[in-house]
């Protein structure tokens, strides 16, 4: 017993010799987003090729970005509830009622602008909080309870709207996130900014603040961190009550950016959402999660469904191809041995 403690302990304190060759570069691949970077490189070398209007005409790259930060817009609070290790499936839901709020509530009953946002920052953010504080009091997968919120967002949109698509968010509004918006002079949307400013703030947070640690350490391991004393209950909350916020607003620039809204607005930003989150690295309950990763992974999809309607591919085709991108991106990252289980 002794002979085999002893051997035990030297194996525990002598240094072990470092990860070296494949080892290595798949570790330094999965702690940073160099290879999400080199394949948005590509894709872009492979977009200038293939359509060399995206070099003569700056309108069509300004397109390109607009559209990704729409994408990474409605995926940003799904990162943070994938970082927290959970999954949001209400985003359609959230984005189809911002959507209905800015189409409908601007035109037809005359809101204001702020109104419009303010309603949809409470209503959305009042459903995720409430979905977030049930799932973690009732040990409820947020994989059921949110498809089922998203559902009412969505039948409520079109209850309240008695149907009616023909609203259009006022020209206030569509300026934001048209095409032919210009910021300070410069022919750039405002939207682009917005979703910049948005992301490093979120950046800020996720980085440099307590709040931000806190929310890790729940994803990693949501008892060691009751044990350390934070308060996992209110991080659910928050985190959910974020994801619907972040999606409600996401819902009102998409309605700009098409002049309109349906009942079928947000289905597209549910998987290709969660897809940009996955694409670019984050997994759940990680401390890598970020919404830079989530940025960039909206990017190569954005460049991947562009280069896939050039090639005269339908829609089925296009999701295939991003199952296809999940799938490598998974048997990547998803071989990581979980922090969790390392103590």
């Amino acid at each position: 017993m002794t002979e085999t403690t002893t051997d035990v302990t030297k194996s525990l304190t002598i240094p072990q010799p470092g990860a070296t060759g494949w080892a290595r570069l798949r570790h330094w691949a999965i702690e940073t987003p160099i290879i999400q970077f080199v394949a948005l490189v590509a894709l872009i070398v492979v977009l200038v090729v293939m359509i060399p209007a995206f070099i003569t005409r700056p309108q069509a790259s300004i397109a390109i970005l607009v559209i990704a930060s729409l994408l990474a817009l409605a995926a940003m609070g799904q990162t943070l509830v994938v970082i927290l290790g959970g999954l949001d499936l209400g985003i359609a839901g959230y984005i189809t009622f911002g959507a209905m709020i800015a189409s409908n509530a601007t035109s037809r009953l005359g809101w204001p602008v702020p109104v419009a946002f303010l309603v949809t920052l409470m209503v959305c953010g009042g459903f995720g909080a409430i979905v977030g504080w049930l799932c973690h009091r009732l040990r409820i997968q947020p994989l059921v309870m949110t498809l089922g919120v998203g559902a009412i967002l969505t039948g409520g949109s079109m209850f309240l709207a008695k149907g009616d698509y023909n609203g259009q968010p006022p020209q206030e509004l569509r300026s934001l996130a048209q095409l032919t918006g210009t910021t300070f002079g410069l022919p750039i949307p405002p939207v682009l900014f917005i979703v910049v400013g948005l992301g490093v703030l979120l950046w800020l947070f996720l980085a440099k603040t307590s709040a931000g640690r806190k929310l890790y350490a729940t994803g990693v391991n949501p008892r060691a961190a009751a044990l350390a004393r934070i308060k996992t209950s209110l991080v659910w909350t928050i985190v959910f009550a974020f994801s619907g916020a972040l999606a409600g607003v996401a819902g009102i620039f998409i309605a700009a950016f098409g002049s309109g809204w349906s009942q079928s607005i947000g289905d597209p930003y549910l998987f290709a959402g969660l897809a940009a989150v996955l694409v670019g690295g984050t997994t759940f309950g990680s401390v890598r999660g970020s919404f830079t990763r989530t940025a960039i992974g909206a990017l190569i999809l954005t460049i991947v469904s562009t280069l896939i309607v050039s090639r005269g591919l339908a829609e089925a085709q296009s999701r295939i191809v991003y199952g296809i991108i999940i799938l490598a991106v998974v048997a990547l990252y998803g071989r990581e041995r979980h922090v969790r289980d390392r103590f």
